[in-house]
């Protein structure tokens, strides 16, 4: 319901799942899609954001992917692979035929470089690095055999090393690192960005997937374009003239209503879908280095306040699940925390105890702090339009109870940078869907809470951090879930985010010129499987 932000665990550098191999077709036309905003950076050794992602997956490859229906790994990069039986270490035998998008072909140094720039230098994405604490060393074997060594247990060790994108070292391995340089060795490289108007990807002719029989008859377009469309309005009267092919919408409401049109339901097709795909999740992120929320019983406050089941009724006709935590409470992972309940009394009391009162009488909470009084007054910067009346909703819901909270509208990539400096008070985001199997440190872990972290807001927990790092090095995964658990219930009462929603199912529409196999399958909707109507 907000700007996404990519985060590592959550898609798809750990979760590179394609796709499903259909009877060979040709290659042709174009699939014309879409961006909300321009990526930040689409170098991918540096970027953090959906929108970098969404670009970066059809142009990048790893050693290994996702059966996007079952789940099972298939060869890509490396044609066949060895796990130790004690998961110490997985030998991967390397395709002969794999070339990067210069034209360079691909070498057993380029892989061992890939893993190697995350542990030489941490500070390039500190993001990402946290999954590379497991990786020993990256040997090279023969000039088609490579064996990545493992220094833990680390439960995702084998996902890493299976996902992690391979790039060629000869264009990466430099200084000053360009912010739009990308080069892979996926089945579409970058053939021209126009910040702000369009992105254009062509097909890589060198692609070893199209020799692949499980891959065969995937990516059947010559050419895909991101159109970049910042107005919600502008998506849907270009998606209406078939300007572009494909869009995504928050709700069934939402989609019925903006899809009326006579011309709308002769050349669209509208889908609602349920997958099994970890679903995104939309916050509040306070910066806990303000005085205002420092103590975790005035963000607690500042959650029971929140009429969430109205917002969710309001805006968005109920089809959302209302969240207390990092997880739905009735998902896998996230079953012990416990379901919101809204609690003014509670709430009021809790601002009360700290001592905020309206003392002169002018609406607004304040308190007196070091001999000054301070005002319960913030700034909530946002860079998606589209949800603008959910935010007014919820200002004048916080002013009637003393709590004054300006609303900033902000470019997504100037709001990232805020994000990255520190400098705001509280931001409206969303991490776009989350692991099959999550590792909670690069959101959660004090570690993360570096400049270019995903923690962002600062949050330390001593007792969370000792429960990331135990549940990290647990392979058994029931007994994971377990400690994982429980620190997310911890997260939960410190209140760092204000949780909100949780997609409950996806809706999309598309132009009716296409042929797909279903609407979606287990893992993702599969659009690469799609292809042009003969």
């Amino acid at each position: 319901m907000s700007q996404k932000i990519f985060s590592v665990p959550l898609l798809i550098l750990f979760l590179c799942i394609h796709f499903i191999a259909q009877a060979a077709k040709t290659r042709s036309g174009q699939l014309k899609m879409v961006l909300n905003e321009d990526p930040e950076i689409l170098n991918p050794l540096l970027s953090t954001s959906d929108y970098a992602v969404d670009v970066q997956t059809w142009t990048c490859d790893s050693l290994l992917k996702r059966d996007i229906d079952t789940y099972a790994w298939q060869g890509a990069i490396a044609e066949k692979w060895e796990l130790a039986k004690d998961n110490s270490a997985v030998v991967f035998y390397i395709r002969d035929n794999v070339f990067f998008h210069n034209g360079e072909k691909l070498k057993a140094e380029d892989i061992q470089f890939s893993f190697d720039v995350y542990k030489k230098n941490a500070a390039i994405n500190p993001a990402v690095a946290a999954y590379f604490d497991g990786i020993d060393k990256v040997e090279i074997l023969a000039p088609n055999k490579i064996k990545i060594n493992f220094k833990n247990s680390y439960f995702k060790n084998f996902e890493v090393a299976a996902t992690n994108w391979i790039l060629p070292k000869a264009i990466y391995d430099v200084k000053t690192q360009l912010p739009n340089q990308l080069n892979c060795a996926g089945p579409y490289q970058l053939e021209s960005y126009e910040k702000g108007k369009r992105l254009s990807l062509k097909l890589f002719e060198k692609y070893f997937g199209f020799n692949v029989n499980h891959l065969k008859g995937l990516n059947n377009f010559e050419n895909i374009e991101f159109q970049i469309i910042k107005d919600e309005e502008i998506r849907i009267e270009k998606l209406k003239k078939s300007e572009i092919d494909f869009l995504e919408f928050p709700n069934a409401d939402f989609l019925e209503r903006k899809l009326t049109s006579d011309v709308a339901q002769k050349t669209l097709t509208k889908v609602k879908v349920e997958n099994k795909i970890p679903k995104a999740w939309s916050f509040l992120g306070w910066n806990l280095a303000k005085p205002l929320f420092i103590d975790p019983n005035i963000r607690r406050a500042l959650n029971l306040l929140v009429n969430k089941e109205e917002i969710n009724k309001v805006f968005f006709d109920n089809q959302l699940s209302v969240i207390n935590g990092p997880f739905l409470h009735n998902q896998e992972y996230g079953g012990k925390i416990r379901p919101f309940v809204r609690d003014v009394k509670t709430a009021t009391s809790l601002f009360k105890k700290a001592g905020w009162m309206d003392s002169n009488k002018d609406g607004i909470l304040d308190k007196t702090v070091d001999g000054v009084r301070l005002d319960f007054k913030f700034v909530l910067t946002y860079a998606n339009k589209d949800f603008e009346k959910v935010w007014q909703y919820l200002r004048e819901d916080f002013r009637s109870f003393g709590i004054d909270m300006e609303l900033k509208y902000q470019d997504f990539n100037l709001m990232m940078k805020s994000k990255n400096d520190l400098s705001f008070d509280a931001l409206a985001l969303s991490w776009a869907g989350g692991g099959v199997d999550p590792d909670p440190k690069q959101l959660w872990h004090s570690e993360s809470s570096q400049k270019g972290g995903s923690n962002f807001v600062g949050y330390k927990n001593v007792e969370v951090d000792k429960l990331i790092e135990i549940g990290r090095m647990t392979l058994d995964r029931k007994k994971r879930i377990g400690i994982f658990e429980r620190a997310y219930q911890l997260i939960a009462d410190d209140n760092p985010y204000l949780f909100l929603f949780m997609d409950k199912y996806s809706y999309y529409a598309h132009v009716n010129r296409f042929t797909k196999p279903r609407d979606t399958y287990n893992y993702g909707v599969g659009i690469n499987t799609w292809s042009l109507k003969k």
